[in-house]
Protein backbone atom coordinates (compact mmCIF):
# COMPACT_ATOMS: atom_id res chain seq x y z
CA UNK A 1 0.00 0.00 0.00
CA UNK A 2 1.10 3.58 -0.60
CA UNK A 3 1.60 6.39 1.86
CA UNK A 4 -1.44 8.17 3.17
CA UNK A 5 -1.72 11.94 3.08
CA UNK A 6 -0.81 12.34 6.75
CA UNK A 7 2.22 10.10 6.29
CA UNK A 8 3.47 12.30 3.47
CA UNK A 9 3.22 15.18 5.95
CA UNK A 10 5.35 13.20 8.40
CA UNK A 11 7.98 12.42 5.75
CA UNK A 12 8.05 16.05 4.57
CA UNK A 13 8.44 17.34 8.12
CA UNK A 14 11.32 15.04 9.00
CA UNK A 15 12.98 15.74 5.65
CA UNK A 16 12.75 19.43 6.54
CA UNK A 17 14.37 18.76 9.93
CA UNK A 18 17.14 16.79 8.25
CA UNK A 19 17.78 19.80 6.05
CA UNK A 20 17.61 22.17 9.01
CA UNK A 21 20.27 20.08 10.76
CA UNK A 22 22.69 21.11 8.05
CA UNK A 23 21.96 24.83 8.16
CA UNK A 24 21.13 25.85 11.73
CA UNK A 25 24.27 27.65 12.97
CA UNK A 26 26.44 26.75 15.97
CA UNK A 27 25.03 23.24 16.41
CA UNK A 28 27.55 20.65 17.58
CA UNK A 29 28.44 18.10 14.91
CA UNK A 30 27.27 15.21 17.10
CA UNK A 31 23.86 16.84 17.52
CA UNK A 32 23.59 17.41 13.77
CA UNK A 33 24.26 13.77 13.03
CA UNK A 34 21.89 12.63 15.76
CA UNK A 35 19.09 14.81 14.35
CA UNK A 36 19.82 13.60 10.83
CA UNK A 37 19.80 9.97 11.98
CA UNK A 38 16.49 10.33 13.83
CA UNK A 39 14.82 12.10 10.90
CA UNK A 40 16.04 9.45 8.46
CA UNK A 41 14.96 6.60 10.73
CA UNK A 42 11.41 7.94 11.03
CA UNK A 43 11.09 8.44 7.28
CA UNK A 44 12.35 4.92 6.57
CA UNK A 45 9.95 3.51 9.16
CA UNK A 46 6.99 5.28 7.54
CA UNK A 47 7.79 3.85 4.10
CA UNK A 48 8.47 0.39 5.51
CA UNK A 49 5.20 0.23 7.44
CA UNK A 50 3.26 1.38 4.38
CA UNK A 51 4.91 -1.28 2.24
CA UNK A 52 4.03 -4.14 4.60
CA UNK A 53 0.64 -2.90 5.76
CA UNK A 54 -2.10 -5.50 6.19
CA UNK A 55 -5.63 -5.42 7.53
CA UNK A 56 -4.27 -6.71 10.85
CA UNK A 57 -2.04 -3.65 11.29
CA UNK A 58 -4.75 -1.59 12.97
CA UNK A 59 -2.09 0.16 15.03
CA UNK A 60 -0.94 2.05 11.94
CA UNK A 61 -3.87 4.38 12.53
CA UNK A 62 -2.36 5.38 15.89
CA UNK A 63 1.26 5.78 14.81
CA UNK A 64 0.99 9.57 14.29
CA UNK A 65 0.98 9.85 18.09
CA UNK A 66 4.54 8.52 18.08
CA UNK A 67 5.54 10.75 15.18
CA UNK A 68 4.27 13.76 17.12
CA UNK A 69 6.40 12.90 20.16
CA UNK A 70 9.53 12.41 18.07
CA UNK A 71 8.71 15.50 16.04
CA UNK A 72 8.59 17.49 19.27
CA UNK A 73 11.87 16.18 20.69
CA UNK A 74 14.01 16.34 17.57
CA UNK A 75 14.08 20.14 16.90
CA UNK A 76 15.44 20.72 20.41
CA UNK A 77 18.65 18.98 19.30
CA UNK A 78 19.25 21.92 16.98
CA UNK A 79 18.96 24.59 19.68
CA UNK A 80 22.15 25.77 21.37
CA UNK A 81 20.87 29.01 22.90
CA UNK A 82 17.70 31.04 23.12
CA UNK A 83 16.93 34.39 21.51
CA UNK A 84 16.65 36.99 24.27
CA UNK A 85 15.45 39.68 21.86
CA UNK A 86 12.40 37.63 20.92
CA UNK A 87 11.81 36.75 24.58
CA UNK A 88 11.78 40.43 25.54
CA UNK A 89 9.34 41.17 22.74
CA UNK A 90 6.97 38.42 23.84
CA UNK A 91 7.15 39.55 27.47
CA UNK A 92 6.44 43.13 26.39
CA UNK A 93 3.26 41.99 24.68
CA UNK A 94 2.23 40.07 27.81
CA UNK A 95 2.72 43.18 29.93
CA UNK A 96 0.80 45.28 27.42
CA UNK A 97 -2.06 42.78 27.55
CA UNK A 98 -1.88 42.65 31.38
CA UNK A 99 -1.48 38.89 31.53
CA UNK A 100 0.16 38.93 34.94
CA UNK A 101 -2.53 41.22 36.33
CA UNK A 102 -5.20 38.76 35.25
CA UNK A 103 -3.25 35.90 36.81
CA UNK A 104 -2.74 37.68 40.12
CA UNK A 105 -6.36 38.82 40.47
CA UNK A 106 -8.10 35.65 39.36
CA UNK A 107 -9.75 33.58 42.14
CA UNK A 108 -7.83 30.52 43.26
CA UNK A 109 -10.58 28.21 41.96
CA UNK A 110 -10.17 29.70 38.47
CA UNK A 111 -6.40 29.26 38.59
CA UNK A 112 -6.77 25.64 39.67
CA UNK A 113 -9.32 24.98 36.92
CA UNK A 114 -6.99 26.42 34.27
CA UNK A 115 -4.09 24.38 35.62
CA UNK A 116 -6.23 21.25 35.38
CA UNK A 117 -7.26 22.18 31.85
CA UNK A 118 -3.64 22.63 30.85
CA UNK A 119 -2.82 19.20 32.25
CA UNK A 120 -5.42 17.80 29.84
CA UNK A 121 -3.40 18.92 26.83
CA UNK A 122 -1.50 15.61 26.92
CA UNK A 123 -4.46 13.23 26.44
CA UNK A 124 -6.31 15.68 24.17
CA UNK A 125 -5.09 14.39 20.82
CA UNK A 126 -5.40 10.63 21.55
CA UNK A 127 -8.81 11.26 23.11
CA UNK A 128 -10.00 13.13 20.03
CA UNK A 129 -8.82 10.43 17.67
CA UNK A 130 -10.33 7.72 19.88
CA UNK A 131 -13.73 9.41 19.57
CA UNK A 132 -13.58 9.19 15.78
CA UNK A 133 -11.95 5.75 15.78
CA UNK A 134 -14.51 4.04 17.97
CA UNK A 135 -17.35 5.86 16.24
CA UNK A 136 -16.24 4.01 13.11
CA UNK A 137 -15.82 7.19 11.07
CA UNK A 138 -13.04 5.78 8.91
CA UNK A 139 -13.31 8.52 6.32
CA UNK A 140 -12.47 11.11 8.98
CA UNK A 141 -9.34 9.47 10.38
CA UNK A 142 -7.02 10.80 7.69
CA UNK A 143 -8.50 14.28 7.86
CA UNK A 144 -8.05 14.28 11.62
CA UNK A 145 -4.34 13.50 11.39
CA UNK A 146 -3.80 15.94 8.55
CA UNK A 147 -5.24 18.76 10.67
CA UNK A 148 -3.36 17.81 13.82
CA UNK A 149 -0.02 17.06 12.16
CA UNK A 150 -0.03 20.27 10.13
CA UNK A 151 -0.82 22.19 13.32
CA UNK A 152 1.79 20.63 15.61
CA UNK A 153 4.59 20.33 13.06
CA UNK A 154 3.99 23.94 12.09
CA UNK A 155 4.78 24.84 15.70
CA UNK A 156 7.66 22.47 16.36
CA UNK A 157 9.43 23.14 13.08
CA UNK A 158 9.99 26.81 13.92
CA UNK A 159 11.87 26.04 17.14
CA UNK A 160 15.42 25.87 15.68
CA UNK A 161 14.98 29.35 14.18
CA UNK A 162 13.03 31.06 16.99
CA UNK A 163 14.27 29.41 20.20
CA UNK A 164 12.90 30.93 23.38
CA UNK A 165 12.42 29.99 27.00
CA UNK A 166 8.93 29.70 28.50
CA UNK A 167 7.93 32.78 30.49
CA UNK A 168 7.93 30.88 33.79
CA UNK A 169 11.66 30.25 33.33
CA UNK A 170 12.38 33.96 32.79
CA UNK A 171 10.08 35.68 35.26
CA UNK A 172 11.05 33.36 38.08
CA UNK A 173 8.11 34.43 40.24
CA UNK A 174 6.01 31.49 41.45
CA UNK A 175 2.28 31.41 41.07
CA UNK A 176 0.37 32.90 44.01
CA UNK A 177 -0.35 30.05 46.46
CA UNK A 178 0.60 27.27 44.02
CA UNK A 179 -1.64 24.25 44.49
CA UNK A 180 -1.12 20.52 43.93
CA UNK A 181 -2.30 20.67 40.31
CA UNK A 182 0.30 23.34 39.56
CA UNK A 183 2.92 21.18 41.21
CA UNK A 184 1.87 18.19 39.14
CA UNK A 185 2.06 20.24 35.93
CA UNK A 186 5.58 21.37 36.76
CA UNK A 187 6.69 17.82 37.55
CA UNK A 188 5.19 16.48 34.32
CA UNK A 189 6.94 19.21 32.34
CA UNK A 190 10.18 18.30 34.04
CA UNK A 191 9.86 14.81 32.55
CA UNK A 192 8.27 15.30 29.11
CA UNK A 193 9.24 18.85 28.11
CA UNK A 194 12.40 19.88 26.30
CA UNK A 195 12.34 23.02 28.49
CA UNK A 196 11.97 25.27 25.46
CA UNK A 197 9.07 27.38 24.26
CA UNK A 198 7.39 26.76 20.93
CA UNK A 199 6.03 29.70 18.97
CA UNK A 200 3.26 29.15 17.95
CA UNK A 201 2.06 27.14 20.95
CA UNK A 202 1.92 23.44 20.11
CA UNK A 203 -0.50 22.88 22.98
CA UNK A 204 -2.98 25.45 21.72
CA UNK A 205 -2.63 24.37 18.09
CA UNK A 206 -2.97 20.63 18.75
CA UNK A 207 -5.92 21.04 21.09
CA UNK A 208 -7.95 23.27 18.80
CA UNK A 209 -7.12 21.26 15.69
CA UNK A 210 -8.33 18.15 17.53
CA UNK A 211 -11.59 19.80 18.55
CA UNK A 212 -12.28 21.12 15.06
CA UNK A 213 -11.49 17.79 13.38
CA UNK A 214 -13.83 15.92 15.72
CA UNK A 215 -16.53 18.57 15.54
CA UNK A 216 -16.66 18.36 11.76
CA UNK A 217 -18.57 15.08 12.10
CA UNK A 218 -19.54 14.96 15.78
CA UNK A 219 -20.63 18.49 16.69
CA UNK A 220 -21.50 17.78 20.33
CA UNK A 221 -18.19 16.05 21.05
CA UNK A 222 -16.38 18.75 19.11
CA UNK A 223 -18.06 21.47 21.13
CA UNK A 224 -16.95 19.89 24.40
CA UNK A 225 -13.41 19.45 23.14
CA UNK A 226 -13.49 23.01 21.83
CA UNK A 227 -14.28 24.37 25.28
CA UNK A 228 -11.41 22.31 26.68
CA UNK A 229 -9.08 23.57 23.94
CA UNK A 230 -9.97 27.16 24.83
CA UNK A 231 -9.29 26.48 28.51
CA UNK A 232 -5.95 24.86 27.62
CA UNK A 233 -4.90 27.92 25.61
CA UNK A 234 -5.88 30.31 28.40
CA UNK A 235 -4.31 28.09 31.05
CA UNK A 236 -1.04 27.93 29.14
CA UNK A 237 -0.79 31.72 29.28
CA UNK A 238 -2.11 32.31 32.80
CA UNK A 239 0.13 29.55 34.14
CA UNK A 240 3.09 31.13 32.28
CA UNK A 241 3.79 27.98 30.30
CA UNK A 242 3.42 30.06 27.13
CA UNK A 243 3.28 33.70 26.12
CA UNK A 244 -0.04 35.13 24.99
CA UNK A 245 1.28 35.57 21.45
CA UNK A 246 2.15 31.84 21.41
CA UNK A 247 -1.42 30.86 22.16
CA UNK A 248 -2.94 33.27 19.64
CA UNK A 249 -0.57 32.09 16.91
CA UNK A 250 -1.32 28.47 17.80
CA UNK A 251 -5.06 29.10 17.48
CA UNK A 252 -4.57 30.74 14.08
CA UNK A 253 -2.40 27.86 12.88
CA UNK A 254 -4.98 25.29 14.02
CA UNK A 255 -7.68 27.05 12.02
CA UNK A 256 -5.50 27.05 8.90
CA UNK A 257 -4.58 23.39 9.37
CA UNK A 258 -8.23 22.40 9.80
CA UNK A 259 -9.28 24.22 6.64
CA UNK A 260 -6.48 22.53 4.71
CA UNK A 261 -7.54 19.13 6.03
CA UNK A 262 -11.06 19.63 4.66
CA UNK A 263 -9.67 20.36 1.20
CA UNK A 264 -8.05 16.92 0.95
Amino acid sequence: MGLRAQEWIVVAYFAYLAGAAAFVPRVHRQQRWRALGMASAVSIAVFTIAAFDTAAMWWREWLPLIYIVIGYRLPALLVTSTNETIERGLLTLDRRWRVNTIRERAPRVVIDFLELAYLCCYPMVPLGFAVLYFAGLREEWDRFWIAVLLAVFGCYGVLPWLPTRPPRAIEGAPMPSPGPIRGLNVRVLGVVSNQLNTFPSGHAAASLATALAVGARLPLAGFGLGLLALAIAIGSVVGRYHYAADALAGIALALIAFVMSRLV
